[in-house]
This record gives C-alpha cells, sequence and structure tokens, in this order.
C-alpha cells in the first residue's frame, strides 16, 4: 500500500493543483469579465435617460444595439462559465481517477455519471438553499462517488451494499475539499484587501494534499 501511495501521490497533488489553478484563474477572469460588461451596461443608464427616439432615433437605435450587445455576451458567458467549470473538472479530476483505476470507457463514465451531480449542483446554486433538493443533491453525489470505483453494474451494487463504510469514506473526502478550498478562498480574499495570505494558502495546500493522499488510498482500498 505504502508503495502505491509513493507511485501515484506525486502526480495525483499536481493534478489536484492544476485543477484547483485553472478553476481558480478561470473564476477570477469570470467574475471580471461579467463585472465589466455590467459596468457598460449601467454606464449607458445616463444616455437611455437623456436621449429622446423622436428627435435622435438613429442615436437611440445605436444605444440599444450596444446595450443588447453587452447584454448579450454577458447571457453568453453565464452558459459557458458551468460548462468550462465542468470541463476543467473532468479532465483534471477525471483524469486523476483514471490513473488510479485504468478501466476501459472510465472516462466516459465518469463524464456522465458526474453531469447528473453536477446540474443538480447548479440548480442548488441558482434555487439557493433548499433542504430537500440539498439531500437529492448529497445522496445523488454519494452514488456518483462510487461509480468512480465500481463502472461494472454488480461490482457497484456490492460496493453500494458496503455503504456502512462508503459514507464516512465519503463525508472524509468531501470534508477534506471543502476544507481545502475553503483555504483557498480565504487566501484570495485575503490578498484581495492587502492581508496576509500566505498562511491560508499553505494550509490550502496541506489539505489539498491531504485530498490527494486520501484519493490514493481509498481507490487503491476500494476500486
Amino acid at each position: 500500500m505504502k508503495k502505491t501511495i509513493k507511485e501515484n501521490i506525486f502526480r495525483t497533488y499536481l493534478l489536484d493543483i492544476g485543477f484547483v489553478l485553472f478553476l481558480g484563474l478561470f473564476l477570477v477572469y469570470a467574475k471580471l469579465k461579467l463585472k465589466s460588461l455590467l459596468t457598460v451596461i449601467y454606464a449607458y443608464a445616463p444616455q437611455i435617460n437623456a436621449i429622446d427616439p423622436n428627435v435622435d432615433a438613429a442615436g437611440a437605435q445605436n444605444l440599444i444595439n450596444n446595450i443588447g450587445n453587452a447584454a448579450g455576451t454577458a447571457y453568453t458567458l453565464l452558459i459557458i462559465i458551468p460548462v468550462i467549470i465542468f470541463l476543467v473538472y473532468v479532465i483534471f479530476q477525471g483524469l486523476n481517477f483514471y490513473y488510479l483505476n485504468k478501466k476501459k470507457l472510465y472516462l466516459v463514465y465518469f463524464s456522465v455519471f458526474s453531469l447528473i451531480s453536477y446540474i443538480l449542483f447548479i440548480l442548488l446554486i441558482f434555487k439557493g438553499f433548499d433542504l430537500v433538493l440539498s439531500l437529492i443533491f448529497l445522496v445523488i453525489a454519494y452514488l456518483t462517488f462510487l461509480s468512480y470505483f465500481k463502472i461494472n453494474e454488480k461490482e457497484y451494487i456490492n460496493l453500494l451494499k458496503k455503504s456502512y463504510i462508503m459514507i464516512p469514506v465519503f463525508l472524509g473526502y468531501l470534508g477534506l475539499w471543502l476544507i481545502s478550498l475553503s483555504m483557498f478562498f480565504m487566501s484570495l480574499l485575503n490578498y484581495s484587501v492587502n492581508e496576509n495570505y500566505i498562511f491560508s494558502l499553505i494550509l490550502g495546500l496541506l489539505f489539498l494534499f491531504g485530498v490527494s493522499w486520501y484519493r490514493v488510498l481509498i481507490m487503491k482500498r476500494f476500486s
């Protein structure tokens, strides 16, 4: 077991760092882009109030076109953001699990099963806190988590029967990710307000290493 961890931990950790790095940079870019588009749209408000379409029809039409273009770009970006996030997850986390469970068509199964949980996650974000939806999401996320170990139907059902073991394993994995991402988010907030961000960044990297180590351990134990 120790040999297996040593052989896989470095690659796994690099993929996890790549996932967090790409996801973080993309989200920061998306936030800045949306903010700039909203600023452009709000900047047109005084002009909308001041212009009279009966006096300057061409100017009014041009203003409407500019606002429409900015709003259309913002709307398109809102559609693209969830797609990019899912692709980043599939590429980095899919490869992470694939290297530890090399089976035919594994990445296809990983993508399909992950998509179901991801759609519920998006609904949960847009709808806000909903107890029923949150519980449904956790159940589906747990079932998706099991599919990362076993893609064969019979083996999957056998693993599901061991839920008394796998539920704590799932909660441990989820908890490590939440703590790690929280540390990175705190580090980003501290950086944005010129506060010390190094400590929370180091903690984030340490907990991320814990995620990588934990993944290798449980994959070799249950896959």
